[in-house]
């Protein structure tokens, strides 16, 4: 009897000095048309009754900076902190889900205490449906077409489209001038894998969305069990 009471009352304790509570376990975000990188915080606070260190904070990509406001790692019963998360744009474009994952002290390095989401939301002008036109090794090497639409106050137009060294041709398609576009793609073949990147070069003013890509791709069949 002893024993076990000795054990429950271990367990509670764990379980009662579990550590930080986020005001936000996920949060979302949206970039402004022009913006090079977002910044968001999730606010914590240690709402057990022993103190809390933070051993690492990871995003597992690049584009992903995390880090404490103020370096502050431990935390004593009650303290509040901000986890900062700065998240680089680049080339990203629509809804984009990151995870930061959370360890604490104690902690086993394939499971963290928390894990967050940070979902950002970033504006698409140009939209490509759909970005990869797809055949397979033996098909008809008959053309597809890329829609290329403008989602923008005014009209933006397609100044230059290569398709690479591969075995693939490309001929631009205009729908409405300045709204709408096609890129009909063909290959020449398709007795062999291949890739090509469909470069779409276009007068927008906003430069980190000048130039999109879209692919054009010859795979292998998959082979049925």
């Amino acid at each position: 009897m002893k024993i076990c009471l000795t054990i429950w009352l271990a367990l509670a304790n764990l379980l009662l000095g579990a550590g930080l509570k986020f005001d936000e376990t996920h949060l979302e975000v949206h970039a402004a048309l022009d913006a090079k990188e977002v910044v968001s915080e999730f606010k914590f606070t240690n709402s057990g009754t022993v103190p809390v260190k933070i051993k690492d904070a990871d995003a597992g990509c690049s584009c992903l900076s995390v880090k404490v406001v103020g370096d502050k790692l431990s935390y004593a019963p009650g303290e509040s902190g901000t986890l900062r998360a700065t998240f680089e744009i680049g080339s990203f474009q629509g809804a984009v889900d990151k995870p930061i994952h959370i360890w604490l002290d104690g902690d086993a390095e394939d499971k963290p205490s928390h894990t967050l989401v940070l979902r950002v939301h970033i504006p698409v002008i140009i939209k490509l449906e759909p970005k990869t036109l797809k055949w397979e090794i033996g098909d008809e090497a008959t053309s597809k077409v890329i829609d290329v639409m403008m989602e923008y106050g005014k009209p933006i137009h397609i100044t230059s489209l290569t398709t690479g060294s591969g075995p693939f041709t490309s001929k631009l398609i205009t729908l409405k001038e300045g709204k709408h576009y096609q890129i009909e793609v063909t290959p020449e073949n398709t007795n062999t894998p291949g890739l090509v990147i469909v470069r779409i070069e276009t007068d927008v003013d906003v430069a980190k969305q000048r130039v999109q890509q879209g692919f054009a791709v010859v795979k292998a069949k998959l082979q049925k069990p």
